[in-house]
């Protein structure tokens, strides 16, 4: 079972900060590359990947993910988190 987590008030800018802050702190590899506002990320981990899908709605200013695979060690609220926090910096 997936689970899915949609966040409000994102900008292109914002959106743009993302991802280019996802590939370069913490290696991420989108299809397609960036900028993208559809599409799959995935980051490595030291205990494996984690996959999202990503659906980036520039008119509502909203993106939306859905977690397609993670480890077992790692909670959804981490992910939520780390992506939250992501969006804050590039606010």
């Amino acid at each position: 079972m997936s689970s899915k987590k949609t966040f409000s008030n994102v900008s292109q800018p914002i959106w743009n900060c993302v991802q280019q802050t996802s590939v370069s702190q913490h290696g991420t590899v989108y299809t397609p590359p960036p900028p993208s506002n559809q599409g799959s990320s995935s980051t490595s981990t030291a205990v494996g990947h984690v996959d999202l899908n990503f659906n980036y709605d520039p008119n509502g200013q909203t993106v939306a993910y859905e977690i397609t695979h993670k480890p077992f060690v790692v909670t959804e609220d981490e992910i939520w988190n780390g992506i939250s926090s992501t969006i804050k910096g590039c606010s």
